[in-house]
C-alpha cells in the first residue's frame, strides 16, 4: 500500500511539474506566424494544447474565443475533414518521433503557451489521431490534443509583379497624356 501511495505521489508530482512554470501568454500578445501552420486548404491551423478545452478545469486550455481578435475559432466538420496531419506542423526537414511532452518550437509549430498553462504538446496523441477541435469533434475528456482554425490570413502587401504592372500603367497614361497635350 505504501508503494502504491508513493507511486501515485510521484506521478502527481511529474504531472504538476509540467504546469508549474507555464503561464498563459496574454491574449494581447499575437501568436507568431512561426507557431502557426499557415494557409493549409485555405485555413490557418494552430496546435493549441495537449488536452481538450476545460478538460482539467478552467485555465488549462482556453476556447478559441480567448483569441477571437486574431480570428481563431472551432473547425467545422467540413473543415476538420480537410485538416492537416500532425506531420504538416514539422518545420523544415526535421525528423520527429511522436513523443509526449514535446517542447521544441524550433522544429515543430505549436502555440500551447498562447492557449494554456502548458508549455508542451503530445505528438504521440496527434500521431494516433487523438485530436479535437475543442468543441464537438473528438474527445474532450480523453486527453486529446486541441487544434483551432481561422480563415487564412493573406498578406496585404502587393506582389512585385502587381506593383510593376501598376507602374507601367501609370507610365503609359503619362505618355498618352503628354502626346495629347502637344499641339
Amino acid at each position: 500500500m505504501k508503494k502504491l501511495i508513493s507511486t501515485l505521489a510521484i506521478s502527481l508530482g511529474v504531472l504538476v511539474s509540467f504546469n508549474t512554470n507555464a503561464v498563459v501568454i496574454d491574449a494581447s500578445t499575437i501568436i507568431p506566424n512561426e507557431n502557426i501552420l499557415q494557409n493549409f486548404n485555405g485555413l490557418d491551423w494552430v496546435y493549441a494544447g495537449p488536452i481538450g478545452t476545460g478538460e482539467w478545469g478552467p485555465g488549462n486550455i482556453e476556447a478559441p474565443e480567448y483569441r477571437a481578435s486574431e480570428g481563431w475559432r472551432y473547425a467545422t466538420a467540413e473543415e476538420w475533414a480537410r485538416r492537416p496531419d500532425w506531420t504538416h506542423f514539422i518545420i523544415g526537414n526535421a525528423s520527429l518521433m511522436p513523443v509526449s511532452g514535446f517542447t521544441d518550437h524550433s522544429v515543430y509549430r505549436f502555440a500551447a503557451e498562447y492557449w494554456s498553462n502548458f508549455n508542451h504538446i503530445d505528438l504521440s496523441d496527434a500521431a494516433e489521431g487523438k485530436i479535437t477541435n475543442g468543441l464537438d469533434i473528438g474527445s474532450l475528456e480523453d486527453v486529446y490534443d486541441t487544434w483551432y482554425v481561422r480563415d487564412a490570413i493573406v498578406s496585404k502587401v502587393p506582389e512585385s509583379s502587381s506593383l510593376l504592372l501598376c507602374a507601367i500603367s501609370v507610365l503609359g497614361l503619362a505618355i498618352v497624356r503628354r502626346k495629347k497635350s502637344k499641339p
